[in-house]
C-alpha cells in the first residue's frame, strides 16, 4: 500500500479521493490546513504528498517549501484551480515534482501519482528517511550534508531500518540481513544499535529515533518533539 498525504480543504474532493484511492492501492491521510499537514507529515513517513495551492491558513507553495526543508525526496504533486502558467512555474520551482489542474479525472490523477512513485522507486541505489540518506553502492550514509562514519554492520542495520522505516523489524530479521557469520549472537545487535544511535545523534539526526519494541525488535521512526 502506497501512503499518501492529501492536504486539501475542499470536502467534496477530500471525500471523493478518500473513498476512491484505496481501491487503487493508495492509503490516504487527509489534512485540511497547513498546520494539520505539517503535523501529519512529521508523524509518519509518506510515499507522496498531494497538495492544494489555496488553503485556509496560507499557501500550499509555502507548505511545499517547508516539506522540502524536511525531506528532499518525497514526491509532491500540486493540485491547483489556477490555470495561469506563472502559478505552475512557481510550484515546480518551489520544489513540487508535478502539478494537476482542477477539475481533474481520477485516471489522470492516479497516472501522475504512479509516475512519481515509479520515479522514486527507480532510485533503488539510494534510500532516504527524514534527514538520513544512504548510497548503497558506495556504502555511505549522511545526516543532511554531514557524512556518518559507519562500520559494516552498522551500515547494514541502518539500511534494513530505513527500508522498513515506521515498521517493526524483528531481531531475527536484522540478524538475517546483516550476518555473514553463523556465530554472530543476537545480543551483539544491541551493541551495534547503541553505536548507531550515538553516531546519528552526533551527526545531528534529531528528527529520527530508533525505538526498541520490547520482545520483538526495533523501529526507525520520526523523533517526537519535546514539549
Amino acid at each position: 500500500m502506497i501512503h499518501v498525504l492529501l492536504v486539501e480543504d475542499d470536502p467534496v474532493i477530500g471525500h471523493t479521493l478518500a473513498m476512491s484511492l484505496p481501491y487503487r492501492g493508495f492509503h490516504l491521510k487527509v489534512a485540511t490546513t497547513i498546520a494539520e499537514g505539517r503535523r501529519l507529515f512529521g508523524s509518519e513517513p509518506f510515499d507522496l504528498v498531494l497538495l492544494d495551492v489555496q488553503l485556509p491558513d496560507g499557501s500550499g507553495f509555502d507548505l511545499c517549501g517547508w516539506i522540502r526543508e524536511q525531506n528532499d525526496w518525497v514526491p509532491v504533486l500540486m493540485v491547483t484551480a489556477r490555470t495561469d502558467e506563472p502559478s505552475a512555474v512557481q510550484g515546480l520551482s518551489g520544489g513540487a515534482d508535478d502539478y494537476i489542474r482542477k477539475p481533474f479525472g481520477l485516471d489522470e490523477l492516479t497516472a501522475r501519482m504512479n509516475r512519481l512513485i515509479g520515479r522514486k522507486a527507480s532510485r533503488k541505489d539510494h534510500l532516504h528517511f527524514r534527514s538520513i540518506r544512504l548510497d548503497l553502492p558506495e556504502r555511505r550514509a549522511w545526516i543532511g550534508e554531514k557524512e556518518i562514519p559507519l562500520g559494516k554492520r552498522e551500515f547494514d542495520i541502518l539500511t534494513v531500518l530505513v527500508r522498513h522505516s515506521g515498521e517493526v523489524v524483528t531481531r531475527e530479521g536484522i540478524l538475517d540481513a546483516i550476518s555473514d557469520n553463523p556465530e554472530l549472537f543476537d545480543r551483539t545487535i544491541d551493541s551495534h544499535l547503541s553505536h548507531l544511535r550515538r553516531k546519528l545523534k552526533d551527526a545531528g539526526g534529531n528528527d529520527v529515533h530508533i525505538s526498541p519494541v520490547y520482545g520483538v525488535g526495533y523501529r526507525l521512526e520520526t523523533a517526537k518533539k519535546s514539549s
